[in-house]
């Protein structure tokens, strides 16, 4: 497991004013209240009026500075609600550019330590090959990304997710879990994850399984263990939330590789881009100290 300090200090919203940008704004607030955190919101304005101007080179849109004026008032309002209703100061940003990238970029900028934003999910032809803005922050980031679709109302964390499986830094996560359940009085269900085909390194698995049991007990945490079998992980882990009633799955990153070899990125992109509850995407650590091996569990 990894040994890498966690804790809140700075938390980065990013904001298109939509209803779960705004519901990211409440958990924000509130979990910047309780560990004593501060906001950045951050609007980032696309420039479609460049993209017209490549296209129509003899008509030049400047752009509007009114729509700018416009939304540092909307962000300014909205950091007075919150500072209003939870208590925390917030800092307010408005940027031009490619979303994505404008927030990995402020991130490490104002050193963020979490990002909460709101996804709308996506399906078909958009989640195979292009994904949403939400799961290319959460695949380009250096700090966890905490993503709410708009069904994730209910602010706080009693039982939280935590899949564990075979891959190298699937145990990373844990110690991450530890933190939120100490602030939050959580209990983390563990849930084992093996493929069918793969049900001869079962015994692995319940050995690293027992391993984070073992931990949570000794950092006192209330937990419950559970091992599934079958083909599509994403679904169960899912499935298996709905069962227990969490509100909070925590994943590792994109750039897990499981015992196939085979990058873990439709397991990732399925959990946020179909979780109702809030998905915290943990981004691995790589190098000899940092991978999960069975000679360095903690």
């Amino acid at each position: 497991m990894s040994n890498k300090s966690f804790s809140i200090h700075k938390i980065l919203v990013p904001i298109d004013f939509s209803e779960t940008s705004l519901l990211a704004i409440e958990h924000a607030g509130f979990i910047a209240q309780l560990f004593k955190a501060e906001l950045v919101l951050l609007h980032v304005m696309e420039k479609h009026w460049e993209n017209f101007n490549i296209v129509a080179p003899n008509i030049i849109i400047e752009k509007p500075s009114g729509i700018v004026d416009a939304v540092e008032k909307r962000l300014e309002d909205i950091s007075f609600d919150v500072q209003s209703k939870y208590g925390v100061k917030s800092e307010c940003i408005t940027t031009d550019g490619t979303i994505f990238s404008e927030i990995v970029s402020i991130t490490k900028e104002y050193s963020i330590d979490l990002i909460i934003m709101g996804t709308h999910g996506v399906s078909g032809f958009v989640e195979l090959f292009l994904g949403s803005n939400t799961y290319k922050v959460t695949t380009l980031s250096h700090c966890p990304v905490l993503s709410v679709q708009v069904h994730a109302k209910k602010l706080g964390f009693e039982n939280i997710i935590l899949p564990i499986d075979n891959s190298a830094h699937s145990r990373q996560k844990v110690h991450h879990a530890v933190v939120l359940a100490n602030h939050f009085g959580s209990t983390i269900h563990i849930v084992g994850l093996i493929d069918s085909s793969l049900e001869t390194l079962q015994h692995q698995l319940e050995s690293k399984v027992k391993q984070v049991e073992n931990f949570l007990n000794q950092s006192k945490i209330a937990n419950t263990t559970k091992i599934i079998s079958g083909n599509n992980q994403a679904k169960l882990t899912l499935e298996y939330a709905t069962e227990v009633n969490a509100d909070l799955i925590m994943i590792m990153g994109d750039q897990e590789e499981n015992l196939m070899g085979r990058l873990m990125g439709a397991y990732a992109q399925q959990i946020v881009n179909h979780s109702k509850i809030p998905t915290l995407t943990i981004p691995p650590e790589f190098g000899h100290l940092a991978t999960d091996s069975m000679t360095n569990p903690y």
